[in-house]
This record gives C-alpha cells, sequence and structure tokens, in this order.
C-alpha cells in the first residue's frame, strides 16, 4: 500500500485532499473516492450531460479506494458520483473531498483548483509573533454582517472593502469568521457543515474567501476560522451514509446533525486534512475547533470519548509540526477541560481555550440584579492567561437575546452595564472576543438571514457604546500589561461586590478595580510599591485625577456600576 493510502487508512493524514477528490491528471481529470460499502461507483456530470447510461466506472482498487479518468472533464463543470449501495440502491451524491460546489440549492460538486495569488508574504513571514501580539478579536458571520439591499450576499473582495475600515477604527487586530465551509442551511450558521475543503459560494467560493483572508493580512489582521470536526449537516442528498450506509457517522448528535465518527481511520484523515486545508490553501492564522468539550463530556459511551481525545491531540501536534505558531483554541463548554496543557504532560494542545463558563458566569450575574451577591463568587475565580473571553454568537441567540438585551434596566442603565462588563472582559487574562453588533450594543438577537441593525448607530447612546469599545480596544492593544501581562488580585469584597487585579508586564503596573453594587465604594487598595495611581479609562463617572494616598494605601473611590484602570508609578 502507497504511504499516502497508509496514512489516509491510519488517521493520520493532513494532505489526504490531494489523495483523493477530482484532481486535472493529464487530459482530463482523475476522480479518487472511498467508499468501502459500494458495490459500484460511477462519476457523471457537465461532460456528458448527466447521462447516468453514459457514467464513467470507476474502478475498485486493491487499496480500498475507486478510481478513473474523465478525458473530457474541465475546470468549472459540475459532478457528482452514482453510487450503487449495498442495498443494491443507486445513490448520487457530492464529492465530500470537492473543493467548491455549486450555489444552492443545488448540492453538485465544482471541479476546480484551489489556487490564488496571494500577496501576504510580508504577514506570513512575521506571524510568529502572533502569540505575543494584542488579540482583540472580532467575531463575524461573513454572510450577515452586511447585505446588499436585494439581500444578496457579499463577496469575499466587496466585505473586506468596507470591513477592514471598521476594524481598523474599533482596533479589532484579529477577526474570527464563523464556518465557511459550505453548509446547506442558513439557519445552522455554519455549523453543519457539508463541505470542508470547499469555502462557500455564498461569498464568492474560493477565490472570494482566498481575497478576503489576504486582504484582512495586508491590512495587519489576523484571521482565525471556525472549524466544526465534531458533527456535520444530515442531510441524505449530501454526507449521510455516502456510499449507502453510515460512512462519515457514528450516529445523531444533540443538535440533529450527525456526529463525526472519530475512532475512524479515514474519518481522522479527512477532518485533520481539513484544518490543514484552510491554514495552508486559504493563509488562515488559526482555527477555533468547535465543540471540544461536548465531544469529551457527553459522548454516547466512553470509547467514543476516548477517540475524541486522541483525535484533537494529534490535531494540535499535526497542525503545529507543520504551521509552526498556528493559533489554536478549543471551545469548552464545561469550563474544566486541559485542552491548553501540553499533550506530554495529559493535556489537548490547545493554545487557548475558547471559554464559555466565562461568558456564562458574567452574563447570569449581570442578568440578576436580586442574586448578585450569589453569583459574585463565580467572576472571584483565578483567570487564565490561555483563555478567550469570549461574548460570542451563543450570547446573543434567538434564545437568549443579545448581551444588551440580557442587561437589566433602562436604556441608560443597560448599556452602564455593558461598559462596565466589556471592560471586566478587555482587562482579564486572556484574549478578549466581541461579537458583531455587541460593539454598539444590537438589540436584537442574531438573525443569519439579514444583516445586522445598523440603523442603531443612528441613536445617540449606541454611538456611545461604539464609541466606547473603539476607545476599549485602543486601550487594550496598547498597553502590554493587558495583552500579556501578569495577574495578581489587589481587592476581593463580596458584601459590596466589588473586585480588583493588577496586571503587570515589562516595566508596566495597571490596575483595575470594579464596583459592581449600588452603593458608593470608599475602599482602601495596597499601593504594592507604588507612589501614584492615574487614570486611563472609566467606564461610568469615575473622578478624574490620581489616586489619593491615604494611611500608606490608594484611596479608592467608584460610583455603582463602575470600574476604572490607573496606571501605577
Amino acid at each position: 500500500m502507497r504511504p499516502d493510502v497508509a496514512d489516509f487508512y491510519g488517521g493520520i493524514s493532513f494532505d489526504a485532499y490531494g489523495l483523493l477528490g477530482a484532481h486535472p491528471a493529464g487530459q482530463g481529470w482523475r476522480f479518487t473516492v472511498w467508499a468501502p460499502h459500494a458495490r459500484r461507483v460511477q462519476v457523471v456530470g457537465d461532460w456528458n450531460g448527466w447521462n447516468l447510461w453514459n457514467a464513467t466506472e470507476l474502478a475498485a482498487c486493491e487499496d480500498g479506494l475507486w478510481r478513473g479518468q474523465v478525458p473530457a472533464a474541465a475546470e468549472g463543470q459540475l459532478y457528482k458520483y452514482n453510487i450503487l449501495g449495498p442495498d443494491g440502491v443507486w445513490h448520487l451524491k457530492p464529492d465530500p473531498f470537492a473543493f467548491a460546489y455549486e450555489e444552492l440549492p443545488g448540492t453538485a460538486g465544482r471541479l476546480l483548483c484551489p489556487r490564488y495569488g496571494f500577496a501576504d508574504g510580508d504577514w506570513m513571514a512575521r506571524r510568529g509573533y502572533l502569540s505575543l501580539a494584542p488579540l482583540n478579536i472580532y467575531e463575524l458571520h461573513a454572510a450577515s454582517w452586511r447585505r446588499h439591499w436585494d439581500g444578496r450576499y457579499y463577496s469575499g473582495g466587496e466585505l473586506a472593502d468596507v470591513l477592514i475600515p471598521y476594524l481598523q477604527a474599533h482596533h479589532f487586530t484579529c477577526v474570527e469568521l464563523m464556518p465557511l465551509a459550505e453548509y446547506p442551511f442558513d439557519g445552522s450558521w455554519g455549523y453543519q457543515g457539508c463541505g470542508y475543503f470547499a469555502p462557500t459560494a455564498r461569498l464568492g467560493g474560493f477565490a472570494g474567501v482566498a481575497e478576503l483572508i489576504d486582504r484582512l493580512h495586508q491590512a495587519d489582521i489576523a484571521v482565525l476560522m471556525d472549524f466544526v470536526p465534531v458533527h456535520f449537516a444530515p442531510d441524505p442528498d449530501r454526507m449521510a451514509q455516502w456510499d449507502g450506509a453510515p460512512l462519515y457517522e457514528a450516529g445523531p448528535s444533540d443538535w440533529g446533525s450527525l456526529r463525526f465518527d472519530l475512532g475512524s481511520g479515514p474519518v481522522r484523515s479527512f477532518l485533520l486534512s481539513a484544518a490543514a486545508f484552510w491554514l495552508y490553501e486559504l493563509h488562515c492564522d488559526g482555527l477555533r475547533v468547535d465543540a471540544v468539550g461536548h465531544a469529551l463530556y457527553r459522548p454516547q459511551d466512553a470509547g467514543e470519548a476516548l477517540a475524541a481525545a486522541e483525535f484533537f491531540k494529534t490535531l494540535t501536534a499535526g497542525l503545529h509540526a507543520r504551521f509552526g505558531p498556528v493559533f489554536l483554541a478549543a471551545e469548552d463548554t464545561a469550563g474544566a477541560l486541559n485542552a491548553a496543557v501540553p499533550t506530554h504532560r495529559g493535556g489537548l494542545g490547545f493554545d487557548a481555550v475558547w471559554d464559555s463558563a466565562w461568558a456564562r458566569d458574567v452574563l447570569t450575574f449581570f442578568a440578576a440584579p436580586a442574586g448578585r451577591i450569589r453569583h459574585f463568587a463565580a467572576l472571584l475565580r483565578d483567570p487564565a492567561a490561555t483563555a478567550v473571553n469570549a461574548l460570542s454568537h451563543d450570547d446573543n441567540t434567538w434564545g437568549t437575546g443579545s448581551v444588551w438585551w440580557q442587561m437589566p434596566g433602562s436604556e441608560e442603565e443597560k448599556f452602564r452595564q455593558m461598559q462596565v462588563a466589556y471592560l471586566l472582559q478587555f482587562t482579564r487574562p486572556g484574549r478578549p472576543l466581541t461579537f458583531m453588533g455587541g460593539e454598539f450594543g444590537q438589540p436584537l438577537a442574531f438573525d443569519p438571514y439579514k444583516e445586522m441593525d445598523w440603523a442603531c448607530l443612528g441613536h445617540p447612546l449606541h454611538q456611545a457604546m461604539d464609541s466606547y469599545t473603539a476607545a476599549l480596544g485602543e486601550l487594550f492593544c496598547a498597553h502590554p500589561a493587558l495583552h500579556r501581562g501578569g495577574f495578581g488580585w489587589a481587592l476581593q469584597d463580596r458584601d459590596r461586590l466589588a473586585l480588583g487585579y493588577r496586571r503587570q508586564a515589562d516595566e508596566e503596573t495597571l490596575l483595575c478595580v470594579f464596583n459592581l453594587g449600588d452603593c458608593p465604594l470608599d475602599a482602601a487598595v495596597d499601593r504594592g510599591g507604588a507612589c501614584r495611581g492615574t487614570l486611563l479609562f472609566a467606564a461610568g463617572p469615575v473622578p478624574e485625577g490620581d489616586l489619593p494616598v491615604r494611611g500608606g494605601a490608594f484611596a479608592l473611590y467608584l460610583p455603582p456600576m463602575s470600574g476604572a484602570v490607573f496606571a501605577l508609578s
């Protein structure tokens, strides 16, 4: 057996998309498929007018794959496989390894060589410093951030024209794109995919997505892709029972989709190669890996959990070995995962944890005024520098409402609490992540069928919130103590709902303090050797000027529901 085929079956291949799928070969195209349950496999497409009586028969090879050559096939044409399953029924299926698909509602693959003339060489040469850079992350659903007046999607280039100036004005240094691997149903937001090697046709396919990433890089903006290796779309005309029997799937998921069979070597190779495809062919700087905690804590049996853990270890080790300093973040819905621990120490080897537990704790605290003392303890847990502090799409859904909607009180009170919550998010260790619309306090929940509520920016309170988050992003990027500094508690007052901590990097020390209660706060904070505390940034009407010194300590005064950052010297 050829080494590349052996790697594919062994579940360790990161370039299986070069072995399987459709590729130009001499005159025409070569087709290779994995269909172990099939009795016969044919390929049909535009070149023969979709005539099933004149389809090209693929040969079953000794290595377990099916192969064939179509001299008349040409780039741009549509195609599918016609598969005789073990039940004796023919199934017309698209290629899971296709690099493109026709626009919805069509399902056929499109013959494509994934190539693009990237001009981001300078960025790629220096992205090794990504771990030290301030990652102020903007989470974006590219298909609905902006729409044309008639509802049409923006292409990747059109999106770049308006997105890049917007990101720069708000001091976002990184975009996390919700899944752009082709998906059949808009309502899934991309989390039930069907084309793991095919950037969605919504944005112009491979060329459109590549242009978007290329231009973001040229503007010094990093790009993370949301990667979904735990489950996929259940559509019967896509990957479900692909060769007439369960092949990629292990069974139904909690979301109505299908769980990937992570115990299968070829399925693992399919997913490892898809992850590598987005990093190598499309120049993404990293991946946010979806539902890692779910795969480990809610499996159907212990064997599934073990297979998932081994898959994630192989994924992180392999991608770091091949691509060096890419940023790999694991979504952890349980909050107790060793995801960011190196594999040689028993962890999964991710660089960061996309911390859903932190968002849940913060929003629970703010949304329940009567129970804030009970929920305050969660805010005093020691933070981790490896966290992505995400107020994400999960916190802006139809079920919960937007972050703005979850805040209690009047409009003014909602915005005041949002500003304090965001200051908490941006000053604690880790990387802050803002979901689109959160920067100006969009009241409506995320709707993938229409663009954001840009009309909000005509309202003074939303304008003020927008200016606030832009200033907060500038603060975060300008101070190393916030994006790579150490952490130490300076104030923990459960009775008065007050907390504070120091952040320190190089010669800089910042004091971040918060009054989350309903009464003014007078407190003494140890100076820690500093003589002066100068106000840098505030949420709420914090008094201007330096912190007074009283009895050898800083005398801190904060009005109700406010926060402040002081530079200590």
